[in-house]
C-alpha cells in the first residue's frame, strides 16, 4: 500500500513528474526551432510515452488530491481548482484522439465538400483487373526523426496487404521543407513490391503505382488526405480590407452559403476573424486567402472534447477566484500571518542599488522615444563637410539658415506639427509623431543641434542640399567610419559621406550582413544595417516621399507631394501645386525674416484640404492634441527614474531602521506610499491616453506589454501590499526596471495598427491577465532576492531580521499565488481565444508551451512545502529567484530565439546579451552565499 501511495498519491512523485514534463516540453520547443514542427511532434508531442506522461500526471493529480483529504479539511476552493485541471486534461484527451483539424480551399463562385486533413496518412487506392476501386487511408506518425517503423496490414479485395517501412529520410536539411523520402515494402497475394514515395506531414503527395498478381494496381502516397462532408460550402465573395494607404490587411471575410447534397442553399453566412461558422458539428474559421484575393482558406475542425474542456475552464476560473477569498485558504492565512507580524519594513536589493548608478548612466544604447527638445548648440563650421560641389560662400549661407531656423521657427513649427500624414502602415498621425520617430532613428537624439524634432524635420525637407553635408547620422563602430573615410572618433556622419565616385559605399557590406543570420552578425554587421536604414530614412525625408499629406480622392491612400501631383486631375494638381508653393515660400520668408503670415495661411489651406478629402480618416482635434501631448510628456520614460529612486530611497530608509532595530515612522511610510501612488496614477493616465490615441488596448506589442507589466507591478504595491514597505519598495523598483527595459533600444515604441487576429475582445482579456501575471511573478523574483540578502545579514544580535525574512516569505508566497493563478487563467483563456479564432486550443506553439512550462515551474515552487523540507524560507526564496528565468524565457526568449506565431525573430536568434550571463552568475552567487545562514524554520501558518 505504501508503494502504491508513493507511486500514485505522493508529492514526491508529482513534483518530479511535473519537472520532467516541463523539461521535456522545453526541449521540444528547441527541437521544433532547429529541425521543424514535424520533428518535435515525432520525437515528443505525438509519441506514446508523452501520452503516457499525461495519463500518469492525471492519475497522480487525482491520487494526491484524495490523499490530501482536502474534502475533510473543507478545502472546497482548492478541490474545484485542481479538479478543473483533471477535467481540462480529460477534454484535451478527447480532442486529441477523437477530434480532427483540416483546411478547406474555395475559389469565388465555386463550392466544395472536401476537407484537406492536417494529419498525415498512408493513402491507398487499389484498382482490380475488372475496374473495381477501393480506397483506404491509414493515419500514421512516420517521420525521418523517429525510429518508429511503420507496419500495417489492411484488406484489399478481401486479401491482406502487408506494408512495412524500410527507410525514411528528409529530402533536404531545410526545416521549413517537409518533403521526405519513404521506402515502403508491400506484400500482396504472394507478390512483393517496393514503393519509393515522396511525401510527409502537410504534403500533397503524388501516387506511386505498382502492379501485383491478377492485374491489381495499387497506388500509394503519404501525406494529407481528403475527407468528404455531408454538405458543401460555396464561396460567393471574398472581401479583403487593407489599412488605409497600406497593403497590410485590416480584416478579411468570406461570404459563403451552406449547400445540401443536392445544391440547395441551407444557410448563408459571413465568416471572418473571430466570427465562426458552426454547422452539423463542424466549425469553419477564416484562416487565410489566395494571393489574388479571389479565394479563401478556411480552417475546419470537429471537436467532441469542446464541452468538457470549456467546463474545465469555467471550473478553473471559479476555483482561482474562490481560492483568493476562501476563509480557510492559504492566501487568507498568509495575509493573517502578516497582520500578526506587524512588520512595517522592507530591505531592498543592495546588489541592484549599488549597480543603478551605472545602469542609469548607460545611455549609449538607450533610445529616447519622447521628450523636450535638446539644448545642444549649433555646430561650428567644421560640422559642415567640405565639398567641391558647394562653394565656400554657400557654407556661410547654410550656417545662417540653420541659425535662423533655430531662432525664428520654434513657435511656428507647432502648426506644422499638427498637420496630419499617413505612415507606410496606413496609420494617420500628426507630423509631430513622424518627426519625433524619424529624428530619433537617424540621430539617436531627441532634437539635434539645438533644434527640436519638428524643426529638424522641416529643415531637412525644405533645404535638403543644406542637410546632406551635416553630420547627423549616428554610427556605433569605428570600422564603418573608417570604411567611409571619415574621422573614426566622430560618431555622426553626413548623408554625403556614404556616397563616392562609385556609388553607395556600403552596398556590398549591407548585402553581406543581410546574408548572415541575426545570431551570426557581429557589431559591425548590425551597425551597417542600422546605418543603411538611417540613410534610407534621410533620403525619404529629402525627397518628400515620407510626407504623405495629400489624401487621394479616389481611395483611402494619402500621397506624397510628387505622387499627388502625378496622380491628380489637372484642377486638383494645380490646387496642390499652389499649396506647396505657398508653404515653401511662406517658410522661406518666415525663417529668413521671421514673418509667418504666408506660411500660416498655407498650412491652414493644407489642413482644410486634408479635412475635405481625408473624410473619415481625418483625426479629430482631441486625438491630435492627445497624441502630441503624449509625445512630449512621455510619461513612461520619465517615470523610470522616480520609480527606481523611490525604491532605493525606501530601501535605504528601511535598512537604517532595521540596523537600529526600529520601526519606520508612519508618516514617512505614508510619504513614500503617496509618491509611489502618484507615479502609478500618472502611469495609469499614460496608458489610458495611449489607448485613446491608438484606438486599441495598450498591450498589443512587446513595448506596450512592458509598460503594462510595469503598471501591474506598481498596482500590486499600492493596492495589494500597501501596508508593507517591503512589497511597496519591491514593486516600485520592479516597475522602474520594467520601464527601463522597455526603452533600452530593441523594442519599438511606435503606435501601430493591429493585425486582424488581434481585433478581438479576447486580446483585452487574455493578454491583460497573462501579462499582469508577469508583474506579480517579477515581484516574487525581487522579493526572493531581498530575502536571500536578508539571510546574509542574519545575526543573533539582530533577531528582528528573522521576522523580516518570514514576512518577506509570506508576501512572496501571496504574490506567487496571485501571479500563478493569473498566469494559469490567462493561459487557458488564450486557449479559448485560439479555439474561437482559428479552431484549436493548443498547437504547441513555443510561446504557449513556455507559458505552460512556467505554470508547471511555479506550481512546483508553491508545493515544495508539502515535501517536508527543513529551512523552507531559504528554499522558497531561492526557488522564486530561479523560477523567474522561465518567465524571462516565456516573455523574451521565445520572442527572439524560437520560431512560432508569437515570435519576433522567426526562429533566427539574436545574440544572447552579455549582461544575462552576469545576471545568472549573480543569482547563483547570492543563493550560495545565503545558504551558509539558511537555518530558519517556517512557523506553522
Amino acid at each position: 500500500m505504501k508503494t502504491f501511495k508513493l507511486l500514485f498519491c505522493s508529492f514526491w512523485v508529482a513534483i518530479p513528474l511535473l519537472f520532467i514534463y516541463a523539461t521535456v516540453t522545453a526541449i521540444a520547443t528547441f527541437i521544433e526551432n532547429d529541425y521543424g514542427t514535424p520533428a518535435a511532434r515525432a520525437l515528443v508531442y505525438n509519441t506514446y510515452w508523452f501520452d503516457f506522461l499525461h495519463i500518469y500526471l492525471l492519475i497522480v493529480l487525482i491520487g494526491t488530491l484524495i490523499v490530501s483529504k482536502a474534502w475533510q479539511r473543507k478545502k472546497y476552493a482548492s478541490i474545484l481548482f485542481h479538479a478543473s485541471l483533471v477535467v481540462i486534461i480529460f477534454g484535451a484527451g478527447v480532442t486529441r484522439f477523437y477530434g480532427f483539424e483540416g483546411t478547406m480551399h474555395i475559389r469565388e463562385g465555386n463550392s466544395t465538400s472536401s476537407i484537406t486533413t492536417s494529419d498525415s496518412f498512408i493513402n491507398i487506392k487499389a484498382i482490380s483487373a475488372d475496374g473495381i476501386e477501393q480506397k483506404i487511408s491509414i493515419p500514421t506518425n512516420i517521420s525521418a526523426f523517429s525510429r518508429h517503423k511503420f507496419k500495417k496490414t489492411v484488406m484489399i479485395f478481401n486479401k491482406p496487404l502487408e506494408l512495412k517501412s524500410l527507410e525514411v529520410r528528409k529530402k533536404n536539411l531545410d526545416k521549413s521543407d517537409n518533403h521526405t523520402f519513404l521506402v515502403l515494402d508491400a506484400f500482396y497475394n504472394g507478390v512483393e513490391r517496393v514503393y519509393n514515395i515522396i511525401g510527409g506531414p502537410g504534403i500533397v503527395s503524388q501516387d506511386t503505382e505498382a502492379i501485383f498478381d491478377n492485374g491489381v494496381k495499387i497506388f500509394i502516397n503519404w501525406g494529407v488526405t481528403k475527407i468528404q462532408l455531408p454538405f458543401a460550402i460555396k464561396l460567393n465573395k471574398f472581401d479583403l480590407e487593407h489599412y488605409p494607404g497600406s497593403m497590410s490587411p485590416s480584416s478579411y471575410a468570406s461570404e459563403v452559403e451552406v449547400l445540401d447534397s443536392e445544391g440547395k442553399v441551407l444557410m448563408p453566412y459571413k465568416i471572418y476573424m473571430n466570427h465562426v461558422l458552426d454547422y452539423d458539428g463542424y466549425r469553419f474559421f477564416q484562416s487565410s486567402y489566395d494571393t489574388d484575393e479571389k479565394g479563401t482558406i478556411l480552417s475546419v475542425n470537429k471537436d467532441p472534447g469542446k464541452i468538457p474542456t470549456y467546463i474545465g475552464y469555467t471550473m478553473l476560473i471559479l476555483g482561482a477566484v474562490w481560492m483568493l477569498f476562501a476563509k480557510g485558504g492559504r492566501f487568507r492565512k498568509l495575509a493573517q500571518f502578516l497582520k500578526e507580524q506587524k512588520i512595517a519594513s522592507l530591505l531592498f536589493v543592495i546588489v541592484f542599488g549599488l549597480s543603478m548608478g551605472q545602469i542609469l548612466h548607460a545611455s549609449e544604447g538607450k533610445i529616447q522615444t519622447h521628450g523636450p527638445a535638446a539644448t545642444q548648440t549649433l555646430p561650428q563650421d567644421s560640422n559642415i563637410q567640405e565639398s567641391q560641389s558647394v562653394p565656400e560662400v554657400s557654407q556661410t549661407e547654410i550656417l545662417q539658415r540653420l541659425k535662423n531656423l533655430k531662432k525664428n521657427s520654434k513657435d511656428h513649427t507647432k502648426k506644422f506639427a499638427r498637420l496630419q500624414l499617413q505612415d507606410f502602415g496606413g496609420r494617420i498621425k500628426p507630423i509631430d509623431t513622424m518627426a519625433m520617430d524619424i529624428v530619433h532613428k537617424i540621430t539617436k537624439k531627441d532634437g539635434f543641434m539645438g533644434l527640436n524634432n519638428n524643426q529638424v524635420f522641416l529643415g531637412m525637407m525644405l533645404y535638403p542640399n543644406d542637410w546632406r553635408d551635416i553630420k547627423m547620422i549616428y554610427t556605433s563602430t569605428p570600422k564603418l567610419r573608417e570604411i567611409l573615410g571619415v574621422d573614426v572618433d566622430q560618431k555622426w556622419i553626413a548623408f554625403s559621406d556614404a556616397f563616392g565616385p562609385n556609388g553607395y559605399r556600403l552596398q556590398n557590406y549591407v548585402q553581406e550582413a543581410n546574408l548572415k543570420k541575426p545570431n551570426e552578425r557581429g557589431t559591425f554587421d548590425k551597425d551597417v544595417l542600422n546605418v543603411d536604414e538611417r540613410i534610407n530614412l534621410v533620403y525619404m525625408v529629402f525627397s518628400g516621399e515620407i510626407l504623405r499629406i495629400f489624401p487621394d480622392k479616389n481611395s483611402s491612400t494619402w500621397l506624397s507631394p510628387l505622387a499627388a501631383l502625378k496622380k491628380s486631375d489637372p484642377s486638383t494638381a494645380l490646387e496642390i501645386k499652389t499649396i506647396l508653393n505657398d508653404i515653401f515660400d511662406g517658410f522661406d520668408i518666415g525663417i529668413a525674416d521671421d514673418q509667418w503670415s504666408k506660411a500660416d495661411e498655407a498650412l491652414d489651406k493644407l489642413a482644410k484640404y486634408q479635412q475635405i478629402h481625408g473624410k473619415d480618416l481625418y483625426l479629430s482635434k482631441s486625438k491630435i492634441d492627445s497624441e502630441i501631448f503624449l509625445n512630449h510628456m512621455n510619461f513612461f520614460d520619465k517615470l523610470t527614474l522616480p520609480y527606481i529612486l523611490l525604491g532605493i530611497a525606501l530601501f535605504a530608509t528601511i535598512l537604517i531602521a532595521v540596523l537600529r532595530d526600529k520601526i519606520i515612522n508612519i508618516w514617512l511610510h505614508r510619504g513614500f506610499y503617496t509618491l509611489i501612488l502618484i507615479c502609478v496614477l500618472i502611469h495609469t493616465f499614460g496608458l489610458v491616453l495611449r489607448w485613446y490615441v491608438s484606438g486599441h488596448s495598450p498591450w498589443s506589442n512587446a513595448y506596450e506589454s512592458m509598460l503594462y507589466i510595469a503598471w501591474a507591478a506598481g498596482v500590486a504595491g499600492v493596492v495589494f501590499f500597501r501596508k508593507s514597505n517591503l512589497a511597496l519598495c519591491a514593486s516600485s523598483f520592479l516597475a522602474g526596471i520594467s520601464l527601463f527595459v522597455a526603452h533600452i533600444g530593441f523594442m519599438d515604441p511606435q503606435i501601430g495598427n493591429l493585425v486582424p487576429v488581434l481585433k478581438s475582445y479576447w486580446l483585452n482579456i487574455h493578454v491583460s491577465v497573462i501579462t499582469a501575471s508577469y508583474g506579480f511573478l517579477g515581484l516574487c523574483f525581487i522579493l526572493g532576492v531581498i530575502t536571500l540578502i536578508m539571510f546574509i545579514f542574519r545575526n543573533p544580535k539582530r533577531p528582528n531580521i528573522d521576522h523580516i525574512i518570514l514576512s518577506l516569505n509570506a508576501i512572496n508566497e501571496m504574490s506567487m499565488i496571485f501571479g500563478l493563478l493569473m498566469l494559469t487563467v490567462g493561459n487557458f483563456l488564450g486557449g479559448v481565444w485560439a479555439n474561437e479564432s482559428w479552431g484549436r486550443y493548443w498547437g504547441w506553439d513555443p510561446k504557449e508551451t513556455w507559458a505552460l512550462i512556467s505554470i508547471g515551474i511555479y506550481a512546483i515552487v508553491l508545493h515544495l512545502r508539502f515535501m517536508g523540507f527543513a529551512f523552507m524560507p531559504y528554499i522558497f526564496a531561492s526557488a522564486s529567484v530561479i523560477a523567474f528565468y522561465s518567465i524571462l524565457m516565456t516573455y523574451f526568449g521565445v520572442n527572439y530565439y524560437l520560431s512560432g506565431m508569437h515570435s519576433y525573430a522567426a526562429g533566427d536568434p539574436v545574440p544572447i546579451p552579455v549582461f544575462l550571463y552576469y545576471f545568472v552568475a549573480c543569482s547563483l552567487i547570492l543563493i550560495i552565499w545565503a545558504a551558509f545562514k539558511r537555518k530558519l524554520l517556517t512557523p506553522k501558518i
